[in-house]
């Protein structure tokens, strides 16, 4: 049947030619059956690339996320901190040995932890304080000058009264210095140990000071942290 115009003239064209036919949306599925290798290569780069990158992406992420979480969590059996200094590789690897031979007794459960990433600075400085706030550190080795601004702040545990027979046999590696108390009142200690000569600081300590050691106040393995100081200063005699 032919179309009328607004000229009452007929169309030449019939109702049904193809001009006047809406055409058909193809499905992806039809689309994708009438591509050769190379369209269907060049559509899939065109429209789906980006988007398996960034769902593989996501994919991987979430489940680092959740491995992150429900992974058996090794326990930390010391937390050694050197502060205002960084030991050789040589230094660190031979103290890492030490404290492991010592401290470890299933590898696949428990592990040691040295950081000597507290560089002289406001920004390490104010890392350390979350470090000991969040009772993360046992042992910590500075020089002399900070050792005793962290022993003001009541950082450290008097050798007497952690490990008495050591201090008694060894009186003349401690260092006595102020404090405050629980009380904010000051009171006098041996809160540091000198570990200058220490074979783990051999090559590695740049201060014209002396390196001190001492158990922080914080300490949640303060048996460990006593045994190192202990097998630690029987192995330099």
């Amino acid at each position: 049947m032919a179309l009328i115009g607004k000229n009452n003239h007929e169309s030449v064209l019939d109702e049904d030619a193809s001009l006047f036919q809406i055409p058909e949306e193809k499905s992806e599925k039809q689309k994708w059956a009438e591509m050769d290798k190379n369209q269907k290569l060049h559509y899939f780069i065109d429209y789906y690339l980006l988007k398996c990158i960034i769902c593989i992406a996501a994919a991987v992420t979430g489940t680092l996320f959740i491995w992150n979480i429900i992974r058996p969590q090794k326990e930390q059996t010391l937390f050694l901190a050197v502060v205002h200094n960084s030991l050789n590789q040589e230094n660190e690897e031979q103290l890492e040995q030490f404290l492991s031979d010592l401290l470890i007794t299933d590898s696949e459960k428990q592990e040691i932890h040295i950081d000597d990433s507290f560089a002289s600075g406001y920004e390490s400085d104010a890392k350390l304080s979350a470090y000991l706030a969040a009772q993360e550190i046992d042992l910590l080795i500075a020089n002399e000058t900070y050792f005793q601004e962290l022993a003001q702040s009541g950082c450290f545990e008097d050798i007497n009264d952690a490990m008495p027979q050591f201090a008694s046999q060894n009186e003349d590696l401690l260092c006595w210095m102020n404090s405050s108390s629980d009380d904010g009142s000051e009171c006098t200690g041996a809160y540091g140990i000198d570990i200058s000569d220490s074979e783990f600081l051999k090559n590695s300590w740049y201060s014209d000071e002396k390196a001190l050691i001492g158990i922080t106040r914080s300490s949640t393995q303060k048996e460990n942290a006593i045994l190192t100081l202990t097998e630690l200063f029987s192995n330099n005699k």
